[in-house]
């Protein structure tokens, strides 16, 4: 009688190598057949991410502004003489927060301006319907990566709704969110495996079991953790360190991973 085996899935995370690909291995560089859409949302530009955000706009095959995030990116603009180079193809949401200078500027300059009045759906969420259906045209999400900027600064619900979009997307695109600290992004149920650079990444981190309970085990960490429970009222891997390029994490129910990250030029 045939013997059963478990087939234990695996996701490949690049992490950082999205940021700044690195063409020398096929792990570390830029996924084949991939677009890159650049979301902005309501909040400041670091200035520390700004040689990043201007990188990654000049990489990106859309680029969208959640509502208020146009008046950071017409700041923005406007600080570094760059108005005129850094025009959005689109400007989504209930637009309760774009102010009217941002918007005639833009406006005048060929951006879409699309209103949703949908008051169940919040911003970013509008912003990746918009990518989806307007944009690609419904051609599967998983084909384009999306890196965030914002989003997990400012008020805390509009942090944990961001952490929440994440969770509903996770099976059926690439989210990361690169915030003034940290680069974000949710590990899916079974095997994962991290791609890490030392030179941008870490050395802090932490694996937040938002999802519930979960069993965890992993590797590559300065404190692993070997089949053992974490949850929101228990034990959660915070504050831990990176210890080796690649991390591996096996979890049961999807986690959050969140490090330390230092774009090139800091």
């Amino acid at each position: 009688m045939a013997t059963e085996q478990t087939v234990v899935n695996e996701t490949l995370h690049r992490g950082s190598y999205l940021l700044y690909p690195d063409q020398r291995s096929p792990e570390t560089a830029w996924p084949a057949d991939t677009e890159l859409a650049l979301l902005i949302l309501n909040e400041p530009l670091p200035p520390s991410k700004q040689p990043l955000f201007s990188q990654t706009w000049a990489r990106a095959n859309y680029r969208i502004c959640v509502d208020g995030g146009t008046n950071w990116l017409h700041a923005l603009g406007s600080q570094s003489d760059t108005l005129d180079q850094l025009i959005p193809d689109a400007i989504v949401g209930d637009l309760d927060s774009l102010n009217p200078e941002p918007k005639a500027y833009y406006e005048g300059r060929g951006t879409v301006v699309h209103r949703y009045s949908d008051q169940i759906l919040t911003d970013f969420m509008k912003g990746l319907r918009y990518l989806d259906t307007e944009m690609r045209g419904g051609r599967d999400p998983r084909a384009c990566v999306v890196v965030v900027f914002g989003g997990l600064g400012g008020r805390l619900d509009h942090i944990m709704h961001t952490l929440k979009v994440l969770f509903n997307n996770h099976e059926q695109r690439q989210i990361i969110v690169v915030s003034d600290e940290n680069l974000t992004f949710v590990l899916p149920r079974g095997r994962n495996r991290i791609l890490t650079d030392d030179r941008v990444d870490g050395p802090t981190c932490g694996i937040l079991p938002l999802a519930g309970e979960t069993m965890l085990t992993t590797d590559g960490l300065r404190w692993n953790l070997d089949n053992h429970p974490s949850s929101f009222e228990g034990l959660m891997s915070t504050s831990n360190i990176i210890d080796k390029p690649q991390i591996d994490v096996d979890t049961t129910v999807p986690v959050t991973w969140t490090a330390q990250f230092r774009p090139q030029g800091d």
